[in-house]
């Protein structure tokens, strides 16, 4: 029988290789758990110091628009972040490199390919450019290699993990990026602020459901704005769906209330008209599965302190009023939702809401929280409005949102709006 070549063991005849291999294969696992750049700049210190340097300090970009040319590498800040081997030295390379700017280039002044050592006030020290996908991303410092210095397959080394500490640097300033989109978008379709109305006390919370990545864009929304110097608009809806789709008709709606019931409209004729505005951007979008719930009313607050409501609830959980007594009950009956049927048969409520009552408007988020197989439900929500009495409309929002998350024992899986009306004496 013909004998078999033996494997070569990658440790015993070459352990710088399997070194090599490790330190990278550790890189990758532990630079890709994270999308923050101070954690990936703390990161990266454990895995360089004390493997291939004593210390490292990681500079940050020059500019927002930084480019590829490494020319641009030197920066006139101070490191961002910076480790030791021993942490009793971490002040004095703080401060010994405050004031130093890791040179740049990609080429020497002698002509040798970058990078190469340079003189640090902490002593000998390899600047590497940080760059991935024509971004210029900073400058990775390793110090005090030892009396060997810095040698070529230090050099190597360190050059291939700075590669891999650039892309995971790329990837969290790309997710920054988007996180700031989305999060200026959904401020947009949020009001900025809540009005003060003489008689009525407002209390708003709104929360976009967690996920893994934390980049969402909410389907609900709020609004209370003026229609006339004595009635004021206010309305709660949810989007079906998330992401641009569900923004841009988040958007559509909110700014169309506004403009459709400061036209003088009855409350009816502005739901009416935003069901059709809602049918119309489907066909144009070529999605016809778009689709709100949506409470709109509009309301007068009056010198007895009550309130005078009209609402239409169209596909949407049902307000709830908190009567004098602590008593609860549904303030308005369901309708069709809107995006659906292109003439739902629609009708205005109108409602009292004596002084110091509340009038709760809230979406799924709330009713449909889930711990297990239970769901709180909306006799969960009323059972927590029942519990608010004399309370302030914030003070309200905040007990039945606390009630909303020690229901389920997981993060927001839904989106959550709460609006709360309380009528005032002023």
């Amino acid at each position: 029988m013909a004998s078999r070549t033996p494997r070569t063991s990658l440790s015993r005849d070459r352990p710088e290789e399997a070194v090599r291999l490790t330190l990278l294969s550790q890189a990758g696992e532990l630079l890709a758990g994270t999308l923050d750049r101070r954690r990936l700049a703390a990161l990266a210190a454990q895995l360089i110091v004390p493997r291939l340097a004593d210390w490292v300090a990681l500079y940050p970009p020059p500019g927002p628009h930084a480019g590829a040319d490494h020319s641009n590498v030197s920066t006139s800040l101070p490191p961002e972040h910076t480790w030791h081997r021993e942490e009793r030295r971490l002040d004095a390379l703080a401060a010994a490199l405050a004031d130093w700017r890791p040179p740049g280039g990609e080429t020497d002044h002698t002509g040798g390919e970058w990078p190469v050592p340079v003189t640090s006030p902490f002593g000998q020290a390899l600047p590497i450019p940080l760059t991935a996908r024509g971004a210029g991303l900073g400058t990775l410092v390793l110090g005090g290699p030892g009396k060997g210095g810095f040698t070529g397959a230090t050099v190597s080394l360190a050059v291939q993990l700075a590669a891999r500490i650039a892309a995971a640097l790329d990837n969290a300033r790309l997710y920054a990026e988007q996180l700031e989109i989305v999060r200026g978008l959904q401020r947009s379709l949020l009001p900025p602020t809540l009005p003060r109305i003489d008689g009525l006390d407002i209390g708003v919370v709104y929360e976009a459901a967690s996920n893994s990545d934390g980049v969402h864009v909410g389907g609900d929304f709020y609004d209370v704005f003026p229609i006339t110097p004595k009635v004021w608009g206010f309305a709660v809806g949810d989007v079906c769906g998330t992401g641009p789709e569900a923004a841009a008709l988040t958007g559509l709606a909110r700014h169309s209330l506004r403009l459709l019931a400061r036209e003088g409209r009855s409350p009816v004729s502005v739901v009416e008209r935003l069901n059709q505005a809602v049918l119309e951007e489907g066909e144009l979008a070529g999605d016809a599965g778009r689709f709100i719930t949506l409470l709109y009313g509009e309301v007068e607050p009056r010198p007895d302190g009550s309130a005078q409501l009209v609402m239409v609830c169209a596909g949407h959980p049902l307000p709830l009023i908190l009567r004098q007594d602590g008593t609860v009950r549904a303030a308005a009956n369901p309708q069709a939702l809107l995006g659906v049927l292109p003439e739902p048969s629609l009708y205005a409520e109108d409602v009292e809401l004596g002084a110091g009552e509340v009038l709760l408007v809230y979406t799924d988020g709330a009713s449909e929280r889930r711990n297990g197989r239970r769901m709180l439900g909306d006799e969960g929500v009323a059972a927590a409005l029942a519990g608010c009495s004399g309370m302030t409309a914030p003070g309200v929002v905040a007990r039945v949102r606390q009630a909303v998350a020690d229901f389920g024992s997981s993060g927001t899986r839904d989106d959550l709006a709460l609006l709360a009306l309380r009528a005032s004496r002023g």
